[in-house]
């Protein structure tokens, strides 16, 4: 009975953990500001850049090393998008690609938790859930809490969306600042907890790391993957 009650408690993560890297966003690249989405204010006008970004040749080049691996055979989905992950100091870069036509509801669902508290199994002050409307080309923050720990929800005027369509597809890129993201730094913590649920009008879903058919995403952050904030 002794050796039992030295035994540390299962958790859901034990069984689920995922473990990834998200690469740095330019870190010496020359820039380009022009490229950048920019966050849309009051008026319909378009705010300045987040920040710099890279020519077009070096930002793709750039996603393309932050995309994440395909899980659907763990999943037992389609594969509906490819999606990138980047980091720098000041905010975190999204960029989907489809080669699906966008219909009115499509969305994308982001999971993240900044510092990736694999012991907690409810959400926390550093827990985030992104919404964002891919054909309207408006996000908001939708986290629901239990108790006092909890954050101020990010104001939506902070994100910066941008969707191109091509004849048969399309691309989106999201930039979120750490403003937006309570508790990130990654000069003091180097990992995220991070997941995605991609979902079509007609229902079809994609996720990274697991399904929410089966799991509640929402209440879980232990689930989430952890990745890793790579130089």
């Amino acid at each position: 009975m002794s050796v039992l009650k030295e035994l540390k408690p299962l958790t859901p993560s034990a069984f689920f953990e995922v473990r990834g890297k998200i690469p740095r966003w330019c870190r010496r690249e020359r820039l380009d500001e022009r490229s950048l989405p920019r966050r849309k204010v009051q008026g319909g006008r378009w705010s300045e850049p987040l920040t710099s970004t890279p020519s077009q040749a070096e930002k793709k080049k750039q996603f393309k090393k932050g995309r994440l691996p395909d899980v659907t055979g763990l999943t037992g989905e389609g594969k509906l998008i490819q999606l990138a992950l980047l980091w720098s100091p000041v905010g975190l870069y999204i960029e989907m690609e489809s080669k699906l036509g966008l219909e009115k509801g499509d969305r994308l669902e982001l999971f993240i938790d900044t510092r990736d508290l694999k012991t907690s199994n409810v959400i926390t002050r550093f827990c985030h859930h992104f919404v964002f409307d891919l054909e309207e080309e408006q996000g908001r923050e939708e986290t629901r809490f239990r108790g006092e720990d909890q954050h101020e929800l990010a104001d939506s005027s902070l994100f910066a969306f941008k969707t191109e369509m091509k004849h048969l597809s399309y691309r989106v890129e999201i930039a979120l600042p750490k403003e937006a993201l309570y508790g990130y730094d990654p000069s003091e913590f180097k990992r995220l907890g991070f997941c995605y649920r991609f979902k079509r009008r007609n229902g079809e879903k994609e996720h990274f790391n697991l399904s929410s058919e089966h799991f509640n995403l929402e209440k879980h952050p232990a689930l989430w993957a952890s990745m890793e904030l790579v130089e």
